[in-house]
């Protein structure tokens, strides 16, 4: 989200406005980071049938793209998820989906710094092991907070150095790869679990769909581009769509690779799959490709967490305490409390497998971004009588495709998820009253 933002200030800086190719670049840069590197390991379980998900997911994300694109014009005047939810519903709401979207930058960045250590594990095997791991992964968290500390100009390098290194894994596990797929071992690790066909796809789709947050940034390129009326929806499909295409090609050439088993227990699958294939250098070569791109992705997420916390209560969502001083070029407190609540994340969350963590931990970011999903289909609905005649229809019926979409990937997580879901909504209630009596 934050290369989205720096790349459309570029934009409208230096180039004037942008066509659909263009929009639709940023529409794929908000979303494209670290979450496809080890989201072949967590579904090496469910099997390769797990690739339904991937479509599910897929219809999921163009819905709730859609969503932000009709927002983005019956609120021009919002900011943030948040603003977006309140125009059409109130502050209570927008305090709520502030504080989720808060929660689930905190929780994903946890996911996040997995990446990062799953990679390192492949160039140093201890980190294989749960206790070298929990405190690589404390480690890389702080450093995200030391570099986010120095201000956004030394998150933004770190971004653009890492972007183009970092994305080559994907890239040429989607292009290249196909020269090794083996469909035996694609057909092998089908459907280990013998899992119903509904089951199988209900529980892939959920964890897929973190590889898409970050999709609401397409709202934010209606500023930089010509025509937004008709050329935000249009970018918004062709860069989730092009997004879900390289993900679930890449997926697959390494579900074709690695046997499911192996793939399970894989700390980097995209290493391990160059590995098997091309030698031990080059898988190293890819592990280092995907440790920066997920570091740089890390820092950037960091940033992000503060500075909606620090947002937040400037607009009175959070308690003042959190709010902007003068002078400063990052929020000191604010990247403490994130820190301090990552690291309480990845200690609760610690389990024997790293794809098993990530998995429960991108879930419940999931389902923090649903709910705020939902709440924006609500508003939009409250909404939509800014626009006439069709435009009207169109945007109703794309609100209820969206919260009928999030309702149903909600319906796939666990009980345990759902409740610690739950939480920080309970939280942002208590937060609101709180803040109403002040």
């Amino acid at each position: 989200m934050a290369e989205a933002a720096a790349a459309q200030a570029n934009v409208r800086s230096h180039h004037g406005k942008v066509g659909v190719m263009g929009a639709a670049a940023l529409v794929a840069g908000s979303m494209v980071g670290s979450g496809v590197y080890l989201l072949p390991a967590t579904f090496g379980a469910v099997g390769s049938i797990s690739i339904l998900g991937w479509g599910a997911a897929t219809l999921a994300a163009l819905a709730i793209a859609g969503l932000f694109a009709w927002l983005s014009q019956a609120a021009p005047e919002a900011t943030g998820m948040g603003g977006y939810v309140q125009a059409g519903l109130g502050q209570f709401f927008g305090v709520q989906t502030t504080v989720a979207f808060w929660t689930l930058c905190w929780i994903g960045n946890v996911a996040v710094a997995l990446a990062v250590v799953g990679a390192g594990a492949y160039l140093v095997p201890a980190l294989n092991d749960s206790g070298p791991r929990l405190g690589a992964t404390l480690v890389v968290l702080w450093m995200a907070v030391a570099i986010s500390w120095i201000g956004p100009r030394a998150v933004a390098r770190m971004e653009g150095l890492t972007l183009g290194v970092g994305l080559l894994p994907v890239a040429a596990a989607a292009i290249g790869g196909w020269l090794w797929f083996q469909p035996q071992v694609f057909l092998d690790a089908w459907n280990p679990q013998d899992l119903g066909v509904g089951e199988a796809i209900g529980r892939s789709a959920l964890t897929a769909f973190w590889a898409f947050l970050g999709l609401e940034c397409a709202a934010a390129a209606a500023g930089v581009v010509r025509d937004p009326a008709r050329n935000v929806p249009r970018a918004t499909l062709v860069g989730v769509g092009g997004v879900a295409v390289l993900y679930i090609a890449a997926t697959s050439v390494v579900m074709g690779i690695i046997p499911g088993a192996e793939l399970a227990s894989s700390t980097a699958p995209f290493a391990d799959a160059a590995r098997s294939v091309l030698g031990i250098g080059l898988g190293a070569v890819i592990a280092v490709c995907a440790l920066l791109r997920a570091a740089g992705c890390l820092t950037g997420w960091t940033l992000v967490t503060a500075e909606t916390t620090r947002s937040g209560a400037d607009a009175g969502a959070f308690p003042p305490i959190f709010r902007t001083r003068p002078g400063e070029r990052a929020s000191e407190i604010n990247l403490l409390a994130a820190g301090v609540l990552m690291s309480v994340v990845a200690v609760l969350t610690a389990t024997p497998t790293i794809g098993e963590q990530f998995g429960t931990l991108a879930n419940m970011a999931v389902l923090l971004a649903l709910y705020c999903y939902i709440l924006a289909g609500v508003s939009l609905i409250r909404l939509a009588g800014r626009f006439g005649g069709g435009r009207r229809t169109g945007a109703m019926a794309t609100a209820a495709a969206a919260i009928a979409c999030s309702l149903a990937l909600i319906a796939q997580a666990k009980p345990l998820e759902l409740a610690l879901a739950v939480v920080p909504l309970a939280a942002a209630g208590l937060l609101y009253l709180w803040l109403k009596r002040r």
